[in-house]
């Protein structure tokens, strides 16, 4: 989700309101047993806000979705759905938990824990790009959930520097599960294919567009080797094509991606760049599965 500066509704909100003080005419909102703070961020679906529990006084953070919306639109709704239904069953150290689901007459509420230290993308911006430890810490983590996803026949689809948090003592929890989907286990590998194109085209793996369908798991790993690839450079690889400086045009991106040979800066160690090769790979039949990964020296620190 993208960050938002926007202050707490004083006007129609998603529960009750509060007068803040006595002979005040500040308001504010409650949702729930919860206290509606500051915009945390902004998505697809509504407002995720910071909340106050009113009897602990814990943290949190409330992603909130208008009913009305998503009864409109049956393939959001389907979306969110899922979404909810992965996040109640799984439950990791780098996966964001959800607390519970509330549901009112115009909302349906998703609060989960609150990662306090922010969005991982802004945590890279901020420093341009980080030393290999700290970038071997949080790689690990990483591949520490999405294993743990992978063993339970889940896919994120959508890993990404801006879906990655930090919690108050800078550890990884993954989140926003709103392209997640199950792999069904049981049936022949061919039917294992997903076919839905999906996630951010930089993070992408380039057979989500120029496939016939692809493995999910291979799919999850590219990206991570990307986020690996920004966090060590300060950025993405194949972003420097100048017929297309954004990557706006999908088809000219992985075109771009399919005929331009992977390169790293100096800088990086011969143990960062290895790994990074291994995982940003073209040909996902090729792509380094999750047991090499983990099993790489630049990882062994962690």
């Amino acid at each position: 989700s993208r960050r938002s500066s926007s202050s707490v509704p004083t006007s129609p909100s998603p529960g009750r309101q509060v007068a803040a003080g006595s002979g005040s005419r500040r308001y504010t909102s409650t949702f729930g047993p919860y206290l509606l703070q500051r915009t945390l961020g902004e998505g697809e679906f509504g407002k995720v806000k910071l909340a106050i529990h009113l009897d602990t006084g814990k943290s949190f953070a409330i992603k909130l979705m208008k009913k009305d919306s998503l009864d409109q639109q049956t393939t959001k709704r389907a979306k969110v759905m899922r979404e909810i239904s992965i996040f109640q069953t799984v439950s990791h150290p780098y996966i964001v938990a959800v607390e519970e689901v509330v549901e009112t007459r115009e909302y349906i509420g998703m609060v989960m824990e609150y990662a306090s230290g922010g969005e991982m993308f802004e945590y890279v911006l901020t420093r341009r790009q980080l030393k290999e430890p700290e970038a071997c810490k949080f790689m690990c983590q990483l591949l520490s959930g999405v294993a743990y996803l992978h063993n339970r026949k889940i896919v994120h689809r959508d890993l990404k520097l801006e879906n990655l948090l930090l919690d108050g003592n800078r550890n990884v929890l993954i989140t926003d599960f709103g392209f997640a989907n199950r792999m069904q286990a049981e049936k022949p590998d061919e039917s294992k294919l997903l076919l839905t194109s999906c996630g951010s085209p930089c993070y992408a793996a380039p057979e989500l567009v120029l496939g016939h369908g692809y493995m999910g798991e291979a799919a999850d790993i590219w990206s991570c080797g990307v986020i690996l690839h920004a966090m060590l450079c300060g950025f993405l690889p194949y972003d420097d094509d100048p017929t297309n400086p954004d990557g706006n045009d999908i088809n000219l991106l992985y075109t771009y991606i399919t005929g331009t040979k992977l390169k790293f800066p100096d800088h990086l160690s011969f143990e960062a760049a290895d790994l990074m090769s291994k995982m940003i790979v073209i040909d996902p039949s090729r792509r380094a599965r999750m047991p090499e990964i983990m099993d790489h020296p630049f990882l062994e620190p962690y």
